[in-house]
């Protein structure tokens, strides 16, 4: 009978509850250490998709890219429309798209609107000018619009 007194004495003083709890808490974080060595790349995983989120707004490459692989339909119109806007645009120099349209679409095609371009005139200053663009069902043009939105010198269009 002493014997087992002992030993639970041994056993309560080995499993003292501070101990226990120190002991728990070490073996929860290994354990939590070995199931996720991921953990430490999902930092790097939010900025890699605010940084393409942002990309895709700014820089008209990966805008282009984005709608060419996720909205194939949307970037063909805009494409028609961009191609409609440089075949129109004959007499401005330097033509740079600023904005490349919504897309909408409509029960006779689609429809592209607030597509932004900035051409060099033929006296040597910049002008905005916004277009919008009808297309059939089978994307081909329909009808173009031009509207002027003023003229502007470079240095008045940096601010942009």
């Amino acid at each position: 009978m002493d014997r087992r007194k002992d030993q639970a004495a041994k056993r309560t003083q080995v499993l003292d509850p501070d101990q226990a709890g120190g002991q728990r808490s070490v073996y929860g974080r290994q354990q939590r250490k070995r199931h996720s060595p991921f953990r430490k790349f999902i930092p790097f995983l939010f900025i890699a998709i605010i940084g393409i989120l942002i990309a895709r707004e700014e820089i008209p490459a990966v805008h282009d890219w984005w709608q060419k692989t996720f909205s194939p339909d949307s970037w063909r119109a805009q494409n028609t429309c961009r191609q409609a806007v440089i075949d129109d645009a004959g007499h401005g120099k330097y033509l740079r798209v600023l904005k490349p349209g919504e897309v909408h679409n409509t029960i006779d095609g689609r429809y592209v609107e607030n597509l932004l371009v900035v051409e060099l005139g033929a006296n040597g200053v910049e002008g905005k000018v916004e277009y919008t663009c009808y297309l059939d069902k089978q994307g081909m043009l329909f009808k173009l619009t031009r509207r002027s939105s003023g003229n502007r010198t470079g240095s008045d269009m940096d601010g942009d």
